[in-house]
């Protein structure tokens, strides 16, 4: 599984990297500004669907699979792929010409605090990210697939190969299109997935596409029920997303676009380094499951998070320590100015305080779709989110507390609901989470002690950079120097095995 998760992560690590380039190039060209607020809020409903894709491919559709190949027949496999490409082809057409018709009245609802040329612009930029819905659903499901036959690396690259797309269209699209070059580039990004992960699976696995629209089954219960849960769920966040950016229309300029960029970044960081982790570990689950192998299932969700712990450990010490320097590398050039990489380190700052309490639940979601506990997986969601946008309101509207209350108040809610996760037992995690995994969540916590303090040391005997290669290599002293501070202590500690091979 760690090998599958190194993978994942590699290409991960590419993918968030590139998509943080993205964000990276439409700040360089946009800044924090009323243009780049306006782009994102146009952008909102479009990347919400995209998202619910991804997450309705990553639980539905990946058991759905493993499930089909483990206990049916190539044929009932085939109809199984087919008839979710059909439906989500014809679903997702509709939905984007219904979303192109409603754009205007989208706009006003998620940015009431725009001026009316914001609103147009934003309206009409809308009506065109709509279309790339269309492609993203058919991605999803080649994706899936081929994430259930265990394939990991044409499926994990598809983020880096869209990103990449995206990044050369405004490059060199950005002075003849302006904003509507970011539209082009992500359409660009969907096609190239499609032909890519298409022509894997036409050359490996020789498809028998059919019509099919209509299914039954057990397999297909479970897929329906599943993406109900997931859809369902994910809608919910997305809701949360809405909310958050209401509140943010009303903040000074450029806040929404720093929360929008230091949410992304705490998303990438939880997806290479938790993830990744949760992708490599569900087929197992998922197969494990549906021949009631429980004590596999449970092994295989403990190493999960063990694993999960021992990469995400050091990267929070560092996100925290150093969250201006790592904003300054990656955001601070063209209209980006200091000015703004202050305003977002602080929003970064307070975001990466929930990266373990964020990557806990993400591996708990796929352990309860593995296990098809969907009701649970429900409602641990609903309670989330409703903390969260409760303990955003209170913390904005009531402590005003400006950006860094929308942070606090996601804090808050991933906290207290990974502590009822806890005392609920979801997913086994009583059982998971045992004494031996408590001792390796205590030596963690020394270990990421210990690398802090080194951190800190480094600070203060290392010049503070001033331009921006004397910050990367600043960087590259202070991590590295963690890192083999936090390694050398687990393994000091036992936590992290070693072997020393003798010569012969």
């Amino acid at each position: 599984m760690f090998r599958s998760s190194l993978v994942v992560g590699v290409f991960s690590l590419m993918g968030g990297l590139t998509g943080i380039l993205v964000e990276t190039s439409i700040a360089a060209q946009l800044g924090l500004s009323r243009g780049s607020d306006t782009y994102y809020v146009a952008f909102t409903i479009p990347y919400i669907i995209t998202n619910l894709l991804g997450a309705t491919g990553q639980f539905s559709l990946v058991p759905f699979f493993a499930r089909l190949d483990a206990g049916h027949s190539r044929e009932e496999l085939w109809k199984g792929f087919s008839y979710c490409i059909n439906i989500l082809f014809l679903g997702l057409g509709t939905l984007a010409v219904l979303g192109a018709a409603a754009a205007p009245w989208v706009i006003r609802g998620i940015a009431p605090g725009f001026t009316h040329p914001q609103i147009e612009l934003a309206t009409d930029l809308c009506r065109w990210l709509f279309l790339i819905i269309i492609p993203a659903g058919v991605v999803e499901v080649f994706r899936s697939f081929l994430l259930s036959q265990r394939r990991f690396a044409l499926p994990a690259a598809t983020g880096f190969e869209r990103n990449m797309t995206v990044v050369v269209v405004i490059l060199f699209g950005f002075h003849r299109y302006g904003t509507y070059s970011i539209v082009l580039g992500y359409m660009a990004g969907y096609l190239l997935q499609l032909l890519v992960l298409g022509t894997k699976i036409l050359i490996s696995f020789q498809p028998r596409y059919s019509l099919t629209l209509v299914a039954g089954g057990e397999a297909f219960r479970n897929l329906r029920g599943a993406g109900t849960a997931q859809i369902s769920a994910a809608a919910g966040w997305q809701v949360v997303v809405i909310v958050e950016r209401i509140i943010a229309s009303f903040l000074p300029a450029g806040t929404l676009t720093a929360l929008n960029y230091s949410f992304k970044i705490l998303g990438a960081l939880v997806e290479l380094l938790g993830g990744s982790v949760g992708t490599a570990a569900l087929p197992t689950l998922s197969r494990a499951a549906a021949q009631h192998a429980q004590d596999e299932g449970r092994r295989t969700f403990g190493h999960a998070l063990e694993i999960s712990l021992t990469l995400l450990s050091p990267a929070v010490v560092f996100c925290l320590m150093l969250d201006r320097n790592i904003i300054r590398m990656v955001f601070q050039r063209g209209s980006f100015t200091p000015q703004a990489t202050v305003l977002m380190g602080i929003v970064f700052f307070y975001y990466c305080l929930s990266l373990l309490p964020y990557a806990f639940l993400r591996l708990l979601a796929f352990a309860l779709f593995a296990r098809h506990e969907l009701g649970p997986f429900v409602r641990l969601s609903a309670l989330q989110f409703g903390l969260t946008v409760g303990f955003e309101l209170f913390y904005v509207g009531v402590l005003r507390l400006g950006a860094k209350g929308i942070p606090l108040g996601l804090l808050t809610a991933l906290v207290l609901t990974s502590a009822l996760a806890i005392r609920r037992d979801l997913g086994g995690l009583r059982q998971t989470m045992d004494r031996a995994f408590r001792i390796l969540v205590a030596k963690n916590m020394l270990a990421g002690l210990l690398a802090a303090l080194a951190v800190w040391g480094m600070r203060h005997w290392v010049q503070a950079p001033l331009t921006g290669v004397q910050n990367f290599v600043y960087l590259c002293e202070l991590c590295g120097t963690g890192s083999v501070v936090y390694l050398s202590a687990l393994a000091a500690l036992r936590a992290l095995p070693v072997k020393v091979s003798g010569w012969r």
